[in-house]
């Protein structure tokens, strides 16, 4: 039967992940470092100038032409070509795990510990791009009592301890994990989190209750595991205040710029634009800290208005009238 005593000894902590990813950083580096002395040892017969039509960058735009490219081609050959296969060859063998992951003592399953496939393996690979892209917190943040970032949620994979042996008759254990990081200004007491294992919520109305494809009070797609839809929440949240604090410097720029301009009697800015621009930053930064404290409620407004999601579905409005 699976060992209950501790997140700490049954699922992966980020430590042990992020030293594992740093290991396979270098397995999955090594054949180009390989290259690299190849190419020096023969004079470099082949060139990054000989590859692309590239020109020195004086400018974003001249970067952005000539030499961008060509880092975004040797970019994705590499992650294509070596880390792809690397990771979901590895994560669905035998061994279910890379060599990082072997040496940390950890290894990639499906929810009930059993073997993954290479299919999963080759979606969880492209969802991590999620997962970096969105400044990282796919990855900070924890998706579930499994202690699950966010492309092993949508992946629905674990990254547990190898050593632990998990019988087929037993669900994988439930130990309540908020965080990756146990953060003590974030993290609640594991008795006040035990009850709500099973909760389902809704990311739209907030109705807590049991599992359903819709929510059953405002009948639209977005009702998912309490855990989930708090992480999301924050997910999201820490997003929108990362771009309001970025629209702030924007604003202070804008408005100094202007001011400067009016005093050397030339056209600048013209107000109209600064007051959308300090808007849109007071959106963000109010919508962002509101969810972060878990009070989204502005974030949804702003994210239904976005998508047309502010009505009711068809579905649920027409049970009701009957």
């Amino acid at each position: 039967m699976p060992n209950r005593t501790g997140a700490s000894s049954v699922y992966a902590s980020f430590t042990r992940r992020a030293l594992a990813r740093l290991i396979d950083l270098g397995f999955v580096l090594a054949p180009c470092g390989l290259f690299y002395l190849v190419n020096r040892a023969l004079g470099f017969p082949v060139r990054y100038t000989s590859l692309f039509n590239w020109q020195r960058p004086e400018t974003a735009t001249m970067f952005m032409t000539y030499d961008f490219p060509g880092f975004f081609a040797i970019f994705a050959g590499v992650k294509l070509f070596i880390a792809y296969p690397y990771f979901a060859l590895m994560e669905s063998s035998r061994w279910q795990a890379t060599p990082g992951k072997a040496a940390l003592g950890i290894k990639v399953t499906n929810i009930n510990g059993a073997r993954i496939s290479f299919l999963r393996a080759t979606g969880r690979y492209f969802l991590k791009a999620v997962s970096s892209l969105e400044f990282m917190l796919g990855y900070l943040i924890s998706f579930s009592d499994q202690r699950q970032t966010w492309h092993d949620y949508m992946a629905q994979t674990l990254v547990v301890r190898s050593g632990l042996t998990f019988s087929p008759y037993y669900v994988m254990p439930k130990v309540s994990s908020l965080w990756m990081f146990e953060l003590p200004l974030w993290s609640q007491r594991r008795e006040e989190l035990s009850d709500r294992l099973s909760d389902h919520a809704c990311i739209w109305c907030s109705y807590r209750g049991e599992k359903h494809v819709e929510c059953p009070a405002c009948g639209r797609f977005g009702y998912a595991p309490a855990r989930a839809v708090r992480a999301i929440s924050l997910m999201a949240g820490l997003i929108f205040t990362l771009l309001g604090a970025a629209l702030s410097y924007v604003t202070f720029w804008v408005v100094s710029e202007r001011l400067a301009d009016d005093q050397l009697g030339r056209a600048g800015t013209p107000w109209p634009v600064i007051f959308i621009i300090a808007f849109a930053c007071g959106l963000c930064l109010t919508a962002g800290l509101t969810s972060v404290v878990g009070k989204p409620w502005l974030l949804r407004l702003m994210i239904s208005l976005a998508t047309g999601l502010g009505g009711r579905s068809f579905r649920a409005t027409t049970s009701r009238r009957d």
